[in-house]
């Protein structure tokens, strides 16, 4: 028997933290898109009812809407932080 197989390898995270980092990965990639979709959605149903005022709207489902996809992107983040192997 060698020595390398005795010891438990150092690289690998633990598996809860993998798999808590891939189900943060998932919530925040899913809050990305469905948020962006919807933002998305909504400019375009504006656009096409008022003149004008497409400007305040790209702007207003930019606030409201981009909120919660950075909150998203910061999940999705730290899920990939979490499910990541440390460096040593």
């Amino acid at each position: 028997m060698s020595s390398e197989q005795d010891r438990p390898d150092q690289d690998r995270p633990d598996p809860v933290a993998r798999l808590f980092g891939a189900l943060l990965m998932t919530v925040g990639a899913l809050m990305m898109a469905l948020c962006g979709l919807c933002s998305l959605i909504f400019v375009i149903s504006t656009a096409g009812s008022s003149g004008g005022e497409t400007g305040g709207m790209l702007l207003l489902a930019l606030v409201i809407g981009g909120v919660p996809i950075a909150i998203g992107f910061g999940i999705f983040w730290l899920g990939r932080w979490l499910w990541r192997p440390k460096a040593r």
